[in-house]
């Protein structure tokens, strides 16, 4: 019924609360606590494991979806849907609808890049970020992104069950993949090729933030992710701006003069663009 990164390998269902282990793969919290507990005597030291904030939401999204089709709750639950997916097309710069598939949960995308994650990891608080965004940004400043607190690149690890479930997504054929996960395996391929041309492929340096200590291509500041967001919400509304100005202009030219379609065509698009003056 879910996908295999649903079931805690102990108990072997739908995780309620799960948990990530120090080798990055996930468990129902109640379970693996109980476990070690047994395992005691054994144990030189009990592990820690951070609540997987990104798995749970995603677990209760889908669950909530299979629970609602059908119903009237599930139909006002697609509407709501339908209004994130022009959130989504803003994170991802992308002014192509997405058809008939269901938004992507928040969980899926990095806040620091604000794109889906290929390489998710997760640090003691429970949040997932894209893995080099997240060491860029510890190296930077030393702290979590969103709690502000002092966080170390030793205490990241990697988010197991998240991965799997993008690369499902990434893998599936061209008649079921959704818009999405396909550019992001369009994306997986072109950074694998240049890395092949590069040197070969990536050392295991350069994935876990070792050597070069140069700028980090991706936001190290709030300022950064607000001028990210604002440019790609920005490119949206144009774009949006010049289909509803073609549109109207077609309709109108049905029922008015060309030279009053023209004069307001040419407002329209004056009252989309026009910014103010700076400062």
């Amino acid at each position: 019924l879910y996908p295999d990164s649903f079931y805690c390998p102990l108990t072997k269902k739908v995780m309620e609360d799960p948990v990530v282990g120090p080798d990055g793969d996930s468990f129902e919290k109640s379970a693996v606590l109980e476990r070690d507990a047994a395992a005691d005597s054994t144990l030189r030291k009990q592990p820690t494991y951070y609540p997987n904030r990104a798995l749970q939401i995603i677990i209760e999204k889908e669950k909530k979806h299979t629970t609602d089709k059908g119903t009237m709750l599930g139909v006002l639950q697609r509407a709501e849907e339908s209004l994130r997916a022009g959130m989504h097309q803003i994170r991802e710069k992308s002014a192509l609808p997405t058809g008939g598939y269901r938004p992507l949960p928040d969980a899926y995308y990095c806040s620091i890049t604000l794109d889906l994650m290929s390489r998710p990891t997760v640090d003691p608080d429970g949040n997932t970020y894209e893995r080099d965004a997240i060491l860029g940004w510890v190296r930077a400043n030393g702290d979590s992104p969103l709690t502000r607190k002092k966080l170390d690149a030793g205490e990241l690890r990697d988010n197991n069950a998240l991965l799997d479930l993008i690369d499902d997504e990434v893998n599936k054929g061209e008649g079921s993949i959704h818009p999405s996960f396909r550019r992001l395996r369009e994306s997986r391929i072109e950074v694998n090729e240049a890395a092949d041309v590069e040197s070969g492929g990536l050392t295991d340096g350069a994935l876990s933030g070792g050597g070069d200590s140069g700028g980090s291509p991706y936001p190290t500041s709030q300022a950064e992710i607000d001028e990210r967001l604002s440019e790609r919400r920005s490119w949206l509304l144009n774009f949006s701006a010049i289909l509803f100005t073609f549109a109207f202009f077609g309709l109108s030219v049905l029922v008015l003069p060309l030279e009053i379609v023209l004069l307001l065509g040419g407002v329209l698009l004056y009252l989309c663009f026009y910014r103010g003056p700076e400062g």
